[in-house]
């Protein structure tokens, strides 16, 4: 009789030691998921490019310039913190061919598919598209606002989207004292919303028709707070840690 209860005794002790054998690399794995790997793909797509300068600010300022800089300093925050980056342009020119000779209409839509390609090849976690906006019939609007896919994707697509969105969007009216209080939004209309394979956003960092804005989208300063505003967001959604906290500077104009 004692034989079995050391016996059962010995089982049950047995199958605790199992259990914790098993139980505590799965919580050590669960943490080191928690942090950004190599194998995290960020993509960011700087938008216009060459011949397609975007809008046009009211001193003549073309939004692919800023476009193109608001990415990099996201490049820069998200590779300090482990991620691969990649970017669908690195430098002034459009994703189409030059050489032919092709209407400015088609060579857009050129572009956009060929970004449209990049991310469907390359898939990412989640991309992120920058842009800067314009509503000359009244130039007091101002302020930045995220959108989303909301239609002409998977619906888990479209929910995970406007999750992205909405961390970015809650971080740019946090951090920037512009008047930002719009909320997220989701956009039927832009070609890579068609069927995007990965949670996809585009942001909208601010008005170039405004004047006071277009001011302080052409300042480095503040081209690196919305940075930081919008790879906040980008952290928030996907719930991973990075190296250090990140600090938006608090030099709001």
């Amino acid at each position: 009789m004692n034989k079995s209860k050391y016996a059962l005794a010995a089982t049950i002790a047995a199958l605790i030691l199992a259990i914790v054998v098993l139980v505590i690399p799965l919580q050590v794995g669960i943490l080191v998921n928690q942090f950004v790997s190599a194998n995290d793909i960020l993509l960011l797509d700087p938008g216009h490019g060459g011949i397609d300068g975007g809008a046009k600010g009211v001193s003549g300022v073309c939004e692919k310039d800023i476009n193109l800089a608001i990415a990099f300093n996201i490049k820069r925050l998200a590779e300090a913190d482990g991620w691969t980056v990649v970017m669908t342009r690195e430098e002034d020119k459009g994703l189409y061919p030059e050489k032919n000779r092709q209407t400015i209409r088609s060579l857009k839509t050129a572009d956009l598919l060929e970004r449209k390609r990049i991310i469907e090849e390359t898939k990412p976690l989640l991309a992120v598209s920058i842009h800067l906006n314009s509503f000359k019939q009244d130039p007091s609007v101002r302020g930045a606002q995220t959108f989303y896919p909301g239609a002409n994707a998977e619906q888990h697509i479209i929910e995970e989207s406007k999750l992205l969105a909405e961390k970015i969007q809650e971080n740019l009216v946090k951090g920037i004292a512009d008047g930002t209080d719009r909320k997220a939004l989701k956009k039927t209309d832009a070609l890579i919303f068609k069927n995007p394979p990965v949670p996809i956003v585009i942001v909208e960092c601010g008005f170039l028709s405004n004047r006071e804005e277009e001011k302080l989208l052409t300042q480095e300063s503040y081209q690196q707070k919305l940075a930081e505003c919008i790879y906040k967001g980008i952290m928030e959604y996907t719930g991973k840690q990075g190296s250090e906290p990140i600090q938006i500077l608090d030099n709001r104009a």
